[in-house]
């Protein structure tokens, strides 16, 4: 059983919702329980897996949650937060389930920033309570080993890479956003796509955009996403004059035909463990462009091409590089590609969940 607040990222549910039915073909029963209906419940419908809604107030987690799920009889409730887990473990103890938890990224380094001092303190004595009583642990990258509280031998720990299914693009056959064929017209396009907050760094990205275009004045730049940076970001883009070059789209459903047209794909993050926006540009066959990142899976040189975090000079660098070798850029693209479909396809990655799972019935 899958336990979910209704808060997960696009990328812990693009990653579940792919090997969860190879899993349920092999004979599991896979339940996909939220605290609340929202468009993580939305995602797994639209690949046909339906999640059972169990609202309980706050108080409730604790106290009625295990009795709701009971008729469910969960041998293993698996995580992918902190809240969730601290829930899992209580559920377990009570339903006398194993706990999974999966990591996606340093928690730590996610809250810093958005929670006072005490709180992360707080956080971090109950998070090494709940791991030491954690059946299995895995995470999505290899570096994740020693950020775990509570969790003294590495070596416990399994690394479960992400998993994406490039069927998802190859079939897709959505047209771009309204306005979009005419403004691109044949120009090379750099797609970058996330939630504009802080650690994505698309400040420094707009920098180095300055700098691409005194090179490459016919490129294109779109930002797809939304969050609290969206006014001061395109307050850079209108002080820099980058106006006609750069182009905002909130979050859209469809994101292949993007994808698709690009001629690259743009990562600028302070941090990240595999941005799900990597896999993309694996399916579609695309090089990816980024600065350095603990967990990063894409290859300098290989499949992507690499420079130091917050260096805009770099970073422009890299891409004129791939804008100027237009050959290089598709070898990138082909390696990328088969890269997936021998790492990280789902049927790997199901094949890597169940034997995790059956390590805990054994």
């Amino acid at each position: 059983m899958h336990l979910l607040l209704g808060t997960e990222g696009g990328g812990i549910i693009t990653t579940t919702r792919q090997w969860a039915p190879l899993l349920t073909a092999a004979g599991w029963t896979i339940h996909f329980v939220s605290l609340a209906q929202s468009k993580a419940c939305d995602m797994l419908a639209a690949s046909g897996i339906k999640a059972r809604v169990v609202p309980v107030s706050r108080f409730g987690r604790f106290t009625r949650f295990p009795g709701k799920i009971r008729s469910l009889n969960p041998r293993i409730i698996h995580v992918h937060n902190p809240s969730a887990h601290i829930m899992a473990i209580n559920a377990g103890r009570h339903l006398h389930a194993s706990v999974v938890r999966t990591v996606h990224a340093d928690m730590f380094h996610e809250m810093r920033g958005t929670l006072p001092g005490w709180k992360i303190w707080l956080w971090k004595q109950a998070m090494k309570r709940a791991f030491r009583r954690t059946d299995l642990t895995t995470i999505v990258s290899p570096h994740l080993a020693t950020l775990l509280p509570g969790v003294d031998d590495p070596t416990s720990v399994r690394f479960l890479p992400n998993s994406y299914d490039p069927s998802d693009i190859e079939r897709d056959r959505s047209p771009l956003p309204d306005g979009i064929p005419r403004w691109l017209g044949e120009a090379p396009l750099v797609l970058a796509m996330g939630r504009l907050v802080a650690v994505k760094n698309y400040a420094m990205l707009l920098r180095a955009w300055e700098l691409v275009v005194r090179d490459h004045p016919e490129a294109r730049l779109i930002l797809a996403g939304s969050g609290p940076l969206e006014a001061k970001l395109h307050e850079q883009v209108k002080a820099a004059g980058l106006g006609e070059s750069v182009r905002f789209l909130s979050w859209i459903a469809a994101v292949a035909p993007l994808l698709k047209r690009a001629t690259m794909i743009a990562i600028t993050s302070r941090s990240e463990c595999y941005p799900m926006l990597a896999f993309e540009a694996m399916a579609a066959g695309k090089p990816v462009v980024s600065t350095l990142l603990d967990g990063l899976q894409v290859e300098d040189g290989r499949t992507a091409v690499l420079s130091p975090s917050d260096d805009h000079v770099a970073f422009a660098r890299s891409v004129c590089h791939l804008l100027d070798e237009p050959d290089d850029a598709a070898q990138l693209g082909r390696q990328g590609r088969l890269d997936l479909e021998e790492r990280f396809h789902p049927r790997v990655a199901a094949v890597r969940m169940a034997e995790a799972y059956n390590s805990l019935q054994s």
